[in-house]
Parts: structure tokens; sequence; C-alpha cells
């Protein structure tokens, strides 16, 4: 085997270990924008992509920042408004699901409601921003 041969070999195994350690949260945040949002499994890879190329944050951090906003941690603004844009994109102006809302963490949901540390249902998930331009 030549040695460029055995470099590339190196750099696909490297890449499949990146790629294993990183897919799991990757899928938690497609769960999460497919159950907030309805949208497919393909659109919900979507988002994160755009997203990911808007804010120039690879994927998987995408993820984990969607993901632990679910678990309570803050969303930063900058990254809930580029979700927002990215659902909006994906799913069309006409689209029944539209997102007139824009996704929100369980912190954020929480002090909302008053401090009740109850999980509200899926469909409290968002907020109103039918004024708020995308």
């Amino acid at each position: 085997m030549s040695d460029d041969a055995e470099q590339d070999l190196r750099t696909e195994v490297v890449q499949l270990k990146r790629a294993m350690r990183t897919r799991p949260v990757i899928d938690l945040a497609r769960g999460v924008l497919m159950a907030s949002f309805g949208l497919s499994a393909a659109d919900a890879w979507n988002v994160l992509v755009e997203v990911s190329q808007h804010t120039n944050t690879k994927v998987h951090h995408v993820a984990e920042d969607l993901v632990g906003a679910v678990n309570g941690d803050p969303l930063p603004d900058p990254l809930r408004q580029h979700v927002s844009a990215a659902v909006a994109e994906v799913l069309g102006p006409h689209a029944p699901n539209h997102p007139r809302t824009e996704w929100t963490s369980l912190v954020d949901r929480t002090s909302q409601a008053g401090g009740d540390n109850d999980t509200p249902p899926m469909s409290d998930r968002h907020r109103d921003l039918s004024s708020d331009p995308l």
C-alpha cells in the first residue's frame, strides 16, 4: 500500500469516528425540529445545514445548542432567529404549519408561564410572532 493510500485511509477513519460521535446529537436536534415545527426528517436536516452555514458553526454545535435548549439551556438570540428563518424558508409562506412563531427553550417557556417548572405541551412550545418579521 502506498503512503498516499495509507494516509487517505487514516483520514477516512478519523472522519468516520467523528461522525459516529456527533451523529446522535444531530439526530436528536432533527427530532426536536420535526416535533416543534412538523418538519420531515429531510427538512429538519436542511434547517440544521442552513443555520450552520449562516452562522459559520459546525452542524453538530448547532445541534448541541438546540438539544441543550430543550433541556433548559438558553438558546442565543441570533441562533434562535436563524432557526426560525430557516424553518420559514424550508416550509414556505403558504405551508399549513409555517412558523408565525419562534422556537423557544424550556427556560423561556417556564418564565413566560410564571415560573411553572412543568414542561408545557408541544402546542405551547412556540411564541406568537405574527407581528414580528422573521
